[in-house]
């Protein structure tokens, strides 16, 4: 079964400032590390992948494990990771405070799985050597600019 990361921020202006680059690399070293040692339910069999949603909102104050939701025609469970709004976006760093939340949550849901804290805690040591303070990983804001200009407003 395949991990997948994705967010969705459902409040204005609600939302982190991370580069979705972290996610990536959450999302690879999940796959490499503890995806083959899943131990799927027989209610989760015949999924396809395992997707790990991650929210807020400015009333989230604690890491959250909600689900799982399952969506049988794409064949995927959505779990969803709420992590605490006004504590990340406060810090001096969002990327620390962030990862340490997500890994967090990310201990809750994966114990469902028979996976120890051990295990996500060493992931996490390596993706926070690998992105805390590397420019590569900085976020940039993706505000898109469009020219309306050309067309004719009859």
């Amino acid at each position: 079964m395949e991990i997948l990361t994705s967010s969705l921020f459902s409040e204005v202006n609600c939302n982190f400032s991370i580069s979705h680059k972290i996610d990536l690399e959450i999302r690879k070293a999940l796959n490499e590390k503890i995806k083959s040692e899943l131990r799927i339910t027989s209610r989760e069999e015949g999924f396809k992948f395992i997707n790990l949603m991650v929210s807020t909102s400015s009333s989230t104050h604690e890491v959250e494990v909600k689900g799982p939701d399952f969506n049988r025609k794409e064949k995927i469970i959505n779990w969803g990771i709420w992590l605490p709004y006004k504590e990340i976006v406060n810090s001096a760093n969002q990327v620390v405070l962030y990862l340490q939340f997500y890994f967090d949550a990310l201990v809750l849901l994966f114990r469902n799985y028979g996976i120890s804290e051990e295990i996500i805690r060493s992931i996490q040591e390596e993706i926070s050597s690998k992105v805390i303070g590397n420019s590569e990983y900085e976020y940039e804001d993706d505000s898109i600019e469009f020219d309306f200009s050309e067309f004719d407003s009859k």
